[in-house]
């Protein structure tokens, strides 16, 4: 090991030095010691273990639970020419046969994995002749059943470690997580007298405020239209995020709606136009961000709260990467509170819901008793709840239990692109194409457009083979299909519908833990109290962040919504003399000069305006017009 971690990462990344936390935890992992990193979203945590995989002799072995997120890490460290490659459920047998194989012959410096992969008894026999420098376990806080994205699976790699040679170090990463499911982290992977690193979790520019208020879309609008900066707007559901960002664009800002159910080609295109600041304003669903790494994010608005307060941390956290001061906006009101409560209800369905879509899943998938061990299939759970006549939600939500409980893994939303790769050698694909003259176009097209086509599974759009050869997208996918039972190539064509993994054989009498899965509600319902808590507090909202994922107590920041409301130098009485000094300019409409108030104060400056109207000093007309009184 004669490079300095500096070095490395000038050479792959480009900067001069590590960010605040990350040189220690590079240091940890190649001293080979045990260890747990937390660092906030926008930290760099992939540089904490992606520098040491690079100076320890070997391939690092990535524990993902994600085919998105491994995509992205894979595809970043290929734009850095380092080898890697990742494993799922969405490849075909042959494909993670020839990666396997690969890696074998020491190909990669990381290779990516989901837990039930790894688990594997197929994956487990290949890993002691691996060269394996240290495992990590990307998104750890997943090991954690009482965490929003609990995967069970999770709890079982600490397995994996026993085929390991003795000293090769088990580092965790996650971005934020609060003392118990720290504990929960070391525990599960029995971590070694690990290495705590804990990222800092109050950034100092970043401006925390929660508005209540019923009228958000108005608020919302005021504040772009009042502001500069590119920006991201959340919002809770696929509909809100499409009509928002229509109405956004009527009203003359410039915004992209993104979700998980637009294709590939769409979301990359409008994720790019904003990264490069040809739309200022994204509006989407927490399925965004994922690998996004924007500096000059100057406003993160949720139109309504997260899931929990770790969510909506990490989706704040995009905001002012740069370290310039940015705005971290929440706008709620009751009914949001409401409204989640009784999506959590929702989403934990009964012992005879659950076993009832266990069924009809099974039955779908075809699936017979003591069968299905390990082995994934596509399940477009929309058509099989109609064909069992159970509501989709329900059906979802029953999935997701059987998730919880151990019994599957669910992988949705997730396109993977069409691939190829000869099978055959240059030899008879030759003799091939000569015998049958149809297809020597096709294969030539293949041959020349793409390199590696022998050696491992190329990604293509049947589109544009079409398109070159003047005809129908649907005869270029029959071609191949025939070239693929020839032998000739195996052709994977795009997965759309959702894939799940059985993580146990099917049974005809299941039992369902109930009081597990009602523990993990009460969990939830305590996690959206917490969330309600830092909405609704008249304390530092800066503070309660430290206090909730370090268990420290810390001085007010000065800068948020409260700290600025508890600020002696403003009083009502300066509130009062400014408000009647806007209104010696003639009548008002009510909404209209409620919407200039600071956002940050507005709530304050209702309450004083309020008592105007009740003391009689401002008159409020049945038409909502404010008048002055003489």
């Amino acid at each position: 090991m004669t490079q300095e971690p500096e070095h490395i990462l000038k050479k792959y990344w480009g900067y001069d030095s590590f960010r605040p936390g990350q040189k220690s935890i590079v240091k940890s992992i190649i001293e080979g010691r045990d260890t747990l990193a937390l660092l906030p979203t926008g930290g760099g945590k992939s540089i904490g273990f992606q520098v040491p995989g690079l100076m320890l002799p070997g391939m690092a072995l990535v524990v993902s639970p994600l085919i998105a997120l491994m995509k992205d890490q894979v595809d970043g460290l290929h734009k850095r020419n380092i080898t890697a490659a990742f494993l799922n459920s969405g490849q075909s047998w042959k494909e993670q046969q020839q990666i396997m194989e690969n890696a074998l012959q020491g190909h990669y410096r990381f290779l990516y994995v989901a837990p039930e992969r790894l688990l594997s008894d197929s994956f487990r026999e290949y890993i002691p002749n691996l060269n394996i420098s240290s495992l990590i376990v990307d998104e750890a806080h997943c090991i954690s059943m009482w965490g929003s994205d609990f995967r069970p699976s999770f709890r079982r790699i600490y397995e994996v470690r026993d085929l390991l040679p003795p000293k090769t170090p088990v580092a965790a990463f996650t971005a934020s997580a609060p003392q118990w499911i720290q504990d929960d982290i070391i525990a599960g992977l029995r971590l070694r007298e690990p290495a705590i690193h804990q990222g800092a979790f109050g950034r100092e520019n970043l401006i925390f405020q929660a508005i209540q208020a019923t009228n958000k879309s108005a608020l919302l609008l005021q504040a772009l239209k009042q502001t500069l900066g590119c920006a991201i707007v959340f919002a809770s559901t696929r509909k809100a995020v499409q009509e928002t960002a229509l109405w956004l664009q009527s009203e003359g800002i410039s915004a992209h709606y993104y979700h998980g159910g637009l294709p590939n080609e769409e979301r990359a295109h409008k994720q790019q136009d904003w990264i490069d600041n040809r739309v200022r304003v994204m509006v989407c669903t927490n399925a965004f961000g994922m690998g996004v790494d924007k500096p000059d994010v100057r406003y993160v608005f949720h139109t309504a709260p997260s899931t929990t307060p770790e969510d909506y941390y990490q989706e704040s956290g995009r905001a002012g990467r740069d370290g310039k001061r940015s705005y971290c906006i929440l706008f709620h009101d009751e009914s949001d509170w409401i409204r989640s409560k009784e999506h959590i209800e929702m989403q934990h369905p009964t012992e005879a819901q659950i076993i009832r879509v266990y069924h009809a899943c099974m039955n779908t998938i075809g699936v017979s008793p003591g069968h299905g061990l390990l082995n994934t299939y596509t399940l477009n759970y929309t058509e099989s709840a109609k064909k069992y006549r159970i509501p989709v939600s329900e059906y979802y939500y029953g999935l997701r239990a059987l998730e919880k409980l151990g019994w599957v893994e669910l992988n949705e939303g997730i396109k993977t692109q069409s691939r190829f790769r000869f099978t055959a050698d240059y030899t008879e694909v030759y003799d091939f194409k000569i015998r049958y003259a149809q297809y020597e176009g096709l294969i030539d097209v293949l041959l020349r457009s793409y390199s590696g086509v022998f050696d491992s599974y190329t990604p293509f759009q049947e589109a544009q083979i079409a398109k070159r050869l003047h005809k129908e997208p649907e005869m270029i996918v029959k071609m191949l299909q025939t070239l693929k039972k020839s032998s000739i190539l195996d052709y994977i064509p795009q997965t759309i519908d959702p894939l799940i993994t059985l993580l146990e054989t099917r049974v005809m009498k299941p039992t369902v833990n109930m009081k597990q899965l009602d523990e993990l509600k009460k969990r939830r319902l305590q996690s959206l109290e917490s969330l309600q808590q830092y909405a609704r507090q008249e304390h530092c909202r800066s503070a309660f962040w430290i206090r909730y994922f370090t268990e420290v107590e810390t001085a007010n920041c000065g800068s948020c919504d409260v700290c600025k409301r508890n600020a002696v130098s403003l009083n009502n009485a300066s509130i009062e003399a400014e408000i009647l000094q806007q209104l010696h300019t003639g009548i008002r409409d009510f909404h209209t000069f409620s919407h200039s108030f600071p956002l940050e104060l507005r709530n304050r400056y209702l309450q004083v305006l309020e008592s105007l109207i009740d003391t009689g000093k401002v008159l409020k007309t049945t038409n909502n017009e404010l008048l002055l009184q003489p």
